[in-house]
């Protein structure tokens, strides 16, 4: 078994220890995080540490049309409730409403605009875009609740 030739042979050197790690050259680096899975290595050691550990975080590999579709009818359907509700705020507000009334229910409307277009920026991750909908979906309930004070 422990013949000349194996011995002969030439390995690679072990990497080398006590924190030191290897130059990678740029080509090697991948830098679409959404292509490659995950972020780039060469960015910092904290944004490649903390990436897999903030579970929604995590880009989905292929992105397929339904979830884009899933997203968009989701939007859909709060965007036509919203102006379904602003209509009728409006119509209201034309009337003697409270002088609290106008800007909170203004406010609410502009932060669940601001949430569900933050969905379409971040569908490429796992659970993002369908947390900011449903906290969009919340700002909609809220903005009923107000509309029902008057």
């Amino acid at each position: 078994m422990g013949n000349a030739q194996t011995s002969q042979q030439s390995y690679p050197a072990p990497p080398p220890t006590g924190g030191v790690t290897a130059v990678v050259p740029p080509q090697a680096v991948p830098t679409d995080p959404v292509v490659h899975g995950g972020p780039p290595q060469g960015h910092g050691p904290l944004l490649a540490a903390t990436s897999g550990a903030v579970a929604g975080l995590r880009p989905v590999q292929d992105l397929r049309m339904r979830r884009l579709m899933g997203v968009s009818a989701w939007a859909l359907a709060l965007a036509s409730c919203g102006l379904l509700l602003g209509t009728i705020a409006l119509l209201r507000m034309m009337a003697e409403v409270p002088a609290w009334f106008q800007p909170a229910f203004i406010g609410t409307g502009i932060f669940g605009l601001v949430l569900a277009i933050a969905a379409f920026l971040t569908v490429q991750f796992q659970r993002v875009p369908f947390l900011l909908l449903g906290a969009s979906t919340v700002t909609l309930v809220i903005g009923i609740i107000l509309l029902g004070q008057l």
